[in-house]
């Protein structure tokens, strides 16, 4: 168990029917989602029988504040883990406890004899970003436009559920460097910029991007709060998106992936987008 401010914080697989009531729990108060598109406690239950994976984070005094849900997937040829759900009680955020349940995730399908996860997350939303490619060392290659279609979530404020697919390949050098402890941020002036922002009212305005540009490393910039342009202007929102969509699925198709979230003064975030990922 891990002490996060105080509080004692296990990480273990779901056990019991109450795991996973609690999970239908929070999934309610994290996305709002209406009970049609809620995962069911039976279904739940039947994908971690046929395979899958449910991670609880458990407190003392608070019960199930968080979990990880992956089920068993087959894409390609290649057997691995998609992990479909990862949630935190917004009270219980900024401890630490979403990170923990992927590094758990990972040792899990480690033992199990699986190198890869998937997960797919909305590119315009740089602290998941910055949790999936800064912080565990995840790569994406893959845009998914209006993935899941329009939903009831208010998170997705009425816009196309764009979505990058991550792979987290968990044996890779990258993924290995960051659970021993992680490397620093680059900067947002480390590599020739796709795009230039502005600001218009107090949000950010992005100029065209620049999309042929041919260097080894790029970097795209990307709005540090998503949720405060959204709620200041939807015309704004929209445009992000597209451009967005445009910028990443041109440079994906060109060789490029994103491999890391670079960072700027304040909340400011960028893609860092690499030809060939020499890294590996």
């Amino acid at each position: 168990m891990l002490d996060c401010r105080g509080m004692e914080v296990l990480v273990r697989t779901a056990r019991a029917r109450d795991d996973y009531d609690a999970c239908v729990r929070l999934q309610r108060e994290v996305w709002g989602l209406s009970d049609l598109e809620i995962t069911s406690a039976i279904q739940l239950v039947a994908t971690v029988h046929a395979g899958g994976l449910l991670l609880v984070a458990e407190s003392p005094g608070e019960g199930v504040v968080g979990f990880c849900y992956a089920f068993a997937a087959l894409r390609g040829g290649e057997a691995h883990l998609h992990s479909d759900m990862l949630a935190v009680r917004p009270a219980a955020r900024r401890r630490g406890i979403g990170l923990r349940l992927k590094w758990a995730q990972r040792e899990e399908a480690l033992r199990r004899g699986l190198h890869l996860v998937t997960w797919t997350f909305d590119p315009l939303r740089a602290e998941n970003a910055r949790l999936n490619l800064r912080h565990l060392g995840a790569v994406c290659r893959e845009y998914l436009p209006n993935f899941y279609g329009e939903t009831s979530s208010a998170l997705h404020h009425g816009l196309p559920t764009d979505r990058l697919l991550v792979r987290w390949e968990l044996d890779r050098p990258r993924v290995v460097r960051r659970a021993a402890g992680g490397t620093a941020a680059p900067r947002l002036d480390s590599a020739p910029a796709v795009n230039q922002l502005t600001w218009r009212g107090g949000s950010p305005v992005s100029s065209p991007p620049r999309l042929d540009l041919d260097a080894a490393e790029l970097l795209l910039e990307i709005p540090g709060d998503w949720d405060a342009v959204c709620g200041a202007d939807a015309t704004l929102a929209r445009e992000w998106q597209e451009l967005v969509r445009r910028a990443l699925g041109s440079l994906f198709a060109r060789g490029y992936t994103a491999v890391d979230v670079a960072s700027g003064d304040g909340p400011r975030a960028g893609y860092v987008l690499r030809k060939d990922d020499p890294e590996g």
